[in-house]
């Protein structure tokens, strides 16, 4: 009984091990038992060998894709971070208008290495030239942010007056804190606590009546830390140090390779009338002129009526009351950003200007436009951006200057 067994299961063994071999092309002879193979076994066994180099290949090349989107996945978030960290320094420098050595010395530093000559001019831009030859291109974003300054002390509570250096929003002044160049740290705040204009309002430094602590005379900036709140940065001075910013970072993108002889000016004082611009172009005598700069948005409650919102795109300006944008200049970005896949928007802005529009006006006349980085709650201490807006704006004006110009 027990041989049976055994015969039997020797039996289905062998059958199995025949039909594993017959599968691959390897057979008997019928009478003499001899294992050998079949005409075109040798061809089967290659093309299974092939299909497992193959199945191989599939595995190392799957492999080496999820390695390099990972790799590019941290190269985004490495960059992403590197942004925030030069927007976080760049929005809480100190700088109010006429005041921007403090700012100007941050992004000199930044700069150093992608310009082939940095100058400073006679009031007080940061002019930096990159590249040779072809077309001279102007491109501002201004330093200053809005501020004030102390015009006299109370004598018996040691209270500030002050007038405004750029535009200040009464509506949005209450409450909010100041800081003096020497250090001095205020308080705004309104007499019978509500406001309608800047005489209503006054700082409180904390002197009493002793006059210890006496900055009239001395500008202040606003106080206010950046938050980021997903792909959105809420921050005082945004306005402009976005655009300069999304200037810093074209400059790093071109390393040094433009077929154009281009002018990164950082201005000066351009709250108070766009001064810096006027200075700059001058100096540089430009062919054609960018402004980096923010505009307002319609997606808010009670907002402007304009097309811009946060998250559309690069803002391309059309016109605002101080500049009618050429076409050639208009059509010459749209054009950019449609051969690049870049998002954009139109904006006709219906208050407020830009170094552009200073720009314009030098020598004979310069051909002058703007990118425009949308956002909202424009001079308060909340100012608001989309991250993805702040990218197309980088990719726009780095992808304008890389190329030949021939507007």
């Amino acid at each position: 009984m027990l041989g049976d067994k055994w015969k039997r299961s020797w039996q289905i063994t062998n059958s199995c091990i025949r039909t594993a071999l017959r599968s691959l092309g390897v057979v008997s002879h019928p009478r003499r038992g001899v294992w050998g193979l079949e005409p075109n076994a040798e061809a089967r066994l290659a093309a299974l060998h092939d299909v497992d180099i193959w199945k191989e290949h599939i595995r190392i090349r799957d492999a080496e894709r999820a390695s390099k989107a990972e790799a590019a996945a941290d190269a985004r978030e490495r960059d992403k971070t590197d942004l925030l960290d030069l927007t976080r320094r760049l929005v809480e420098t100190w700088g109010p208008p006429g005041h921007e050595h403090r700012i100007r010395d941050l992004i000199r530093e930044e700069v150093a290495d992608l310009a082939d000559e940095i100058t400073v001019d006679g009031l007080g831009n940061l002019i930096c030239r990159v590249g040779s030859g072809g077309p001279k291109v102007l491109i501002a974003a201004h330093m200053d942010e809005i501020g004030l300054m102390a015009t006299y002390q109370e004598p018996e509570s040691g209270y500030l007056r002050f007038t405004n250096l750029g535009g200040l929003r009464a509506d949005t002044l209450n409450g909010n804190r100041v800081l003096f160049e020497d250090g001095t740290v205020g308080v705004i705040a309104a007499q019978n606590g509500s406001g309608k204009a800047l005489g209503d309002f006054f700082i409180d430094v904390q002197a009493g009546g002793d006059g210890n602590a006496t900055p009239v005379g001395q500008p202040a900036g606003f106080m206010r830390e950046m938050q980021v709140r997903g792909q959105r940065v809420i921050a005082k001075s945004l306005d402009d140090r976005i655009g300069c910013l999304v200037a810093i970072e074209a400059m790093r993108r071109l390393a040094r390779q433009t077929p154009n002889e281009l002018y990164f000016a950082f201005t000066v004082q351009e709250e108070v009338g766009l001064r810096g611009a006027k200075t700059a172009a001058q100096g540089v005598h430009p062919d054609i002129g960018i402004a980096i700069d923010v505009t307002g948005s319609g997606d808010q409650i009670r907002g402007h009526k304009m097309l811009v919102k946060l998250g559309g795109g690069a803002a391309i300006k059309v016109h605002d009351p101080g500049l009618i944008v050429p076409l050639a200049i208009k059509n010459w970005m749209i054009e950019r950003c449609e051969a690049d896949g870049i998002p954009y928007q139109l904006e006709l802005l219906a208050g407020g200007t830009t170094d552009a529009s200073a720009i314009q006006m030098a020598d004979a006349g310069v051909p002058s436009g703007c990118i425009s980085i949308p956002t909202r709650y424009l001079h308060t201490t909340s100012e608001t951006v989309d991250l993805s807006d702040v990218e197309a704006c980088i990719a726009l004006l780095t992808g304008l200057l890389a190329n030949s110009i021939t507007i």
